[in-house]
């Protein structure tokens, strides 16, 4: 096989999650008397909710994403595996693949979220955004993460469904896929390695 380290972006790659993001996100901006379109917010999705929040604006970008994670968790039963994902993991980890998620949250962002998702939780390789200076797009966790678990960068694969996670795999120099089943329909991902529609086109690109 071609690739040995499969790596995974989380909200709306391996979870149905970026609808509840914004939706969250643009609220807590609103009491803060910044009210961009909904629309805004899920084109950023990908990206750190500080990033997001301050490209717009928001002063008390503080206090809008303590309470976003209060009110995330306790959203958290909104949230599920896109259909086909466990499978894939499954599938994956049974061809003896290494497995990971680089992703855009912080360790308790990610903590909380994934605590519903125990197949994620278990994953030997986790970067999260407070390990490194620059969050994707730049292609410094992904670097970091091949650097720190010793992964052969042409044997890595790194599938997301936003353009950060397409721009932040062409900086860390590995291939991506480009997962179509969460991505918005109206972004350019021709430069992506692989464009997979359903996760089990992901079983198959690795064989």
């Amino acid at each position: 096989m071609k690739y040995q380290n499969i790596l995974f972006d989380i909200d709306n790659t391996l979870i149905n999650s970026a609808d509840l993001i914004a939706k969250l996100l643009k609220e807590g901006a609103v009491r803060e008397g910044v009210d961009m379109p909904i629309e805004e917010y899920r084109k950023r999705i990908g990206q750190p909710g500080e990033m997001i929040l301050r490209e717009f604006g928001v002063q008390n970008w503080q206090n809008v994403l303590a309470r976003y994670l209060i009110e995330f968790n306790e959203n958290m039963n909104e949230l599920t595996y896109f259909v086909g994902v466990e499978q894939m993991l499954d599938d994956l980890l049974a061809m003896n693949l290494t497995v990971g998620v680089v992703t855009s949250k912080d360790r308790v962002q990610f903590d909380k979220e994934v605590s519903h998702f125990p197949i994620i939780a278990k994953m030997p390789i986790v970067t999260t955004a407070d390990l490194t200076k620059n969050p994707k797009p730049s292609g410094e966790p992904i670097t970091y993460t091949l650097e720190r678990f010793n992964l052969a960068r042409e044997r890595t694969l790194y599938v997301g469904d936003s353009i950060f996670d397409m721009q932040a795999s062409k900086n860390a120099g590995v291939d991506f896929v480009v997962a179509k089943w969460g991505a918005l329909p109206n972004v350019d991902f021709n430069n992506a390695k692989y464009q997979a529609k359903t996760p089990n086109d992901i079983v198959g690109i690795v064989q």
